[in-house]
């Protein structure tokens, strides 16, 4: 499962665009896995932006020992009043090691919801079904609840839940601190574990936040 980033919420990225980049090393069971994921933004006017998010799982139990995915699409926002917002995502979606019967490729739909108030708490909730060729995919669920007690520190707490229609389901939870410097580039740093009951899988969640037209 590949978690969303953190703020790929129902907001279009500012002017300029919006690039996180995330390395995860945990471990699972007796393996020690590590994961390199991305989130590339680009506004195409004031309601639509270009969203790509690649990810790799390094040391995975696979004959090739690894797997990965990937999602390039639209975001369009529907609705915005005052500090709340929704919008929808689609595009193309890419799996490494589908289950049998069904392709590398498919398509992902994301519906996105989130409001903030004036003491700098914010809350996200992502929604996406997926489907790959020949019935595969299944449905994510992505809860996000921060904030920000200074202009350049802010705390999240985030709940990942995928379901896919063959193999195993799970629910993660990822508690991360973001630091900005005056360039409005941050370092994201915490902790995420899985609480579904199975393995608890710890990981280390290092992450880098800027701006892809950043000087």
């Amino acid at each position: 499962m590949a978690p969303a980033p953190a703020l790929a919420g129902a907001w279009v990225a500012p002017e300029g665009g919006q690039e996180i980049v995330t390395t995860v090393a945990g471990k699972r069971d007796d393996l020690n896995y590590y994961e390199s994921s991305a989130y590339w933004e680009a506004p195409i006017g004031r309601e639509n932006s270009i969203v790509a998010a690649p990810w790799v799982e390094q040391n995975y139990d696979t004959d090739d020992g690894w797997r990965g995915e990937a999602t390039l699409g639209v975001k369009h926002a529907l609705v915005r009043i005052g500090a709340a917002a929704m919008a929808v995502q689609a595009g193309a979606l890419w799996m490494s090691h589908p289950d049998e019967g069904c392709g590398e490729g498919g398509a992902e739909v994301r519906y996105l919801a989130g409001v903030a108030n004036q003491h700098s708490a914010f809350v996200n909730a992502e929604l996406a079904a997926r489907v790959l060729e020949g019935g595969c995919g299944g449905e994510r669920i992505d809860l996000t609840a921060g904030y920000r007690p200074a202009p350049n520190w802010m705390l999240m707490g985030q709940v990942f839940a995928d379901r896919p229609r063959e193999g195993e389901s799970s629910v993660k939870a990822q508690v991360t601190l973001v630091r900005f410097g005056e360039s409005g580039r941050g370092l994201q740093f915490g902790l995420r574990a899985r609480i579904d009951g199975g393995s608890q899988e710890p990981a280390l969640v290092i992450g880098f936040w800027g701006r892809p037209r950043d000087d």
